[in-house]
């Protein structure tokens, strides 16, 4: 088996404008999907990340550079699950039923280097 990361890209902005019932379904959605990933043996580990708190650091012209918060919140990461998985497919099968899915945010996979 290998492990992949897959990162929530986006959402924040959208949740701004939920009601907290509606907040509260989105994290039951969560809730619920991470409890069959376990009960499966294919989640590791899972947590959302507080959000615009982020800083990007990058390198330009030989100086280190910082972003953040970031400007556009579709480029925020606001949680990540780590699964297992035997290859890309199938982590593309677990990732098409993340709740990010439905509400507007997107998934990427990432295969973890062993």
């Amino acid at each position: 088996m290998s492990q992949f990361i897959l990162f929530i890209r986006g959402g924040s902005d959208l949740s701004a404008n939920l009601s907290p019932e509606q907040i509260q379904e989105t994290v039951q959605r969560y809730s619920a999907w991470a409890q069959k990933l376990r009960a499966e043996g294919k989640l590791v580990s899972a947590e959302k990340l507080k959000d615009n708190t982020g800083m990007l650091l990058h390198s330009k012209d030989g100086r280190v550079m910082v972003d953040g918060p970031f400007a556009e919140t579709k480029e925020t990461i606001g949680g990540y699950f780590i699964i297992e998985a035997r290859d890309m497919d199938e982590a593309i099968a677990i990732a098409r039923e993340s709740p990010a899915l439905g509400g507007g945010s997107a998934v990427e996979i990432r295969e973890i280097e062993a």
